[in-house]
């Protein structure tokens, strides 16, 4: 995959991940909004990567895995861009 390509799925997971509903109360809430604010919504016409594969992604998306966890629900990802 090209990083043109990988940077277009990039984009539009930030745009996904923006309209996550969170309820504004409890763990999994607060880490999916920190984690929100840390990766905000990049247009799909500008260009870039945005925040994932940041150090700031990798802590919150792991507090959000945490959270999940403490909260007894399991939480899957699946990964088809990169090496």
């Amino acid at each position: 995959m090209s990083a043109q390509e990988q940077g277009g799925w990039y984009r539009l997971a930030t745009i996904v991940l923006d309209r996550v509903p969170t309820r504004g109360e409890g763990a999994v809430s607060a880490t999916v909004a920190a984690l929100q604010a840390v990766v905000p919504p990049v247009p799909l016409a500008a260009m870039g990567r945005g925040e994932i594969g940041s150090d700031g992604w990798d802590q919150q998306w792991s507090a959000v895995f945490q959270s999940c966890a403490d909260a007894g629900s399991e939480i899957a990802t699946v990964a088809f861009t990169g090496g």
